[in-house]
């Protein structure tokens, strides 16, 4: 037997119908604000060439500072320094190796890269936040470092040349004061511009020749004041 509304079911039947007009609309326009807020994605963080991944060392380096004592990371032996109080609580410090083939010239044309290091400081298991109250000191040595030479570091897109760097013969430091970071040192590919042969370990003939004149006069100085010496 077929059952018809009552009354107040036919009373409710407005009510219900806007109601589910109401939902329909809302949702359609939280669908449409979603839409548009929806976008595409932020492009990815370009990875960092050489990766910069396998682990060298790792040491806990607290309040009143200290040093990793040096360590060879590829063709460069690094240390690190720590001053007292540039971090207020304790911070794992890791030294990290890159595969130098995968930085390439690190995008400095007529450069090739000699070696690198990457260094990570954690709190607990994750990056150490903020700015470090005084700079690390990072000391990189090799034979082949000169004041040609170039340091550079990835700054999240690229490589530039550090700012902090101070080149000498067969070393190079450099400053600090957030991480992660990491390194590359660069040398010139070929001879270095504007030297002379000699320079290259091919000395000139005129400078050849002129050297072995001098060390002829020389040797016929001494000669001669010896003489005189024995002849008083």
């Amino acid at each position: 037997m077929r059952r018809w509304p009552t009354p107040g079911g036919l009373a409710l039947l407005p009510a219900l119908v806007l109601l589910a007009g109401s939902a329909l609309f809302l949702g359609g326009a939280g669908g449409a604000r979603a839409a548009t807020a929806y976008g595409p994605p932020p492009p990815p963080v370009p990875p960092v060439p050489g990766g910069f991944v396998a682990v060298v060392t790792s040491v806990t380096i607290g309040p009143h500072g200290g040093t990793i004592r040096p360590v060879r990371v590829g063709v460069l032996l690094v240390s690190l320094r720590v001053p007292s109080g540039a971090v207020p609580i304790p911070v794992q410090i890791t030294l990290t190796a890159p595969d130098v083939e995968g930085i390439g010239d690190a995008g400095f044309p007529g450069f090739d890269t000699l070696g690198g290091v990457g260094v990570q400081v954690q709190q607990n298991g994750a990056p150490y936040p903020g700015v470090y109250l005084k700079p690390f000191v990072l000391d990189l040595a090799a034979a082949s470092i000169s004041r040609h030479s170039l340091v550079v570091n990835w700054n999240g897109t690229r490589f530039v040349t550090d700012p902090t760097a101070r080149l000498a013969s067969q070393s190079a430091q450099v400053t600090f004061d957030t991480a992660p970071e990491d390194f590359a040192v660069l040398d010139p590919e070929g001879p270095i511009k504007g030297a002379t042969t000699a320079a290259t370990g091919k000395p000139l003939w005129g400078e050849g020749i002129l050297a072995g004149a001098l060390l002829l006069l020389g040797t016929g100085g001494l000669a001669a004041a010896g003489r005189r010496r024995v002849g008083r």
